[in-house]
């Protein structure tokens, strides 16, 4: 068994500590990981994504990046981010998408219409489950910079079809143990 996920968004949201949870998660349930994060221009607000390698044995080096139709499971904080990821999947990826759309900081002529992201996402043959997690951490936690612990929920929940064992109890202590700023 290998698994392949990405994780998506934008500085600023939590997408490296959150990718250390589930590799260190992953290992503690038994299994094999390599993840690698990427990060765009900007630390804040620029690109970030973490593409995590799953397998019940020990990995090789498996080179760079998820090849064009590998991607198992996309889980993206922000809907713009899931776009750039859409083309490594294939027609049984799990997609889990944000519905809050963040902000672009440039402009845009009248004369280009850039349609937004959902409806760019609808339009592709692909399930998409959208999510709220940003108001999943208002509501909980009165802040929107907890979005990154509900994604998280969201990717042991993925992973759950796969790999048994994979405990949410567990990773729920493990984010508050890891990742100070979070907060109950």
């Amino acid at each position: 068994m290998k698994l392949d996920l990405i994780i998506a968004g934008i500085g600023g949201q939590g997408i490296n500590s959150l990718a250390k949870v589930l590799a260190q998660l992953l290992l503690e349930t038994g299994y094999y990981c390599q993840f690698t994060v990427h990060k765009g221009g900007a630390q804040s607000l620029g690109s970030v994504f973490a593409e995590i390698r799953i397998s019940e044995q020990s990995l090789t080096v498996l080179g760079q990046g998820i090849p064009r139709g590998e991607l198992d499971i996309l889980v993206a904080l922000e809907p713009w981010e899931a776009l750039r990821h859409v083309t490594l999947a294939h027609a049984k990826t799990q997609l889990r998408v944000e519905t809050e759309v963040m902000p672009l900081f440039t402009e845009r002529s009248n004369e280009r219409c850039i349609e937004p992201p959902e409806q760019q996402l609808a339009a592709l043959p692909l399930k998409i489950d959208w999510r709220s997690y940003r108001q999943q951490a208002r509501q909980h936690n009165g802040t929107p910079k907890m979005a990154n612990y509900y994604a998280g929920l969201d990717c042991v929940s993925a992973l759950r079809p796969w790999i048994t064992a994979i405990d949410a109890s567990l990773f729920d202590k493990m984010f508050y143990k890891f990742i100070n700023k979070a907060s109950r």
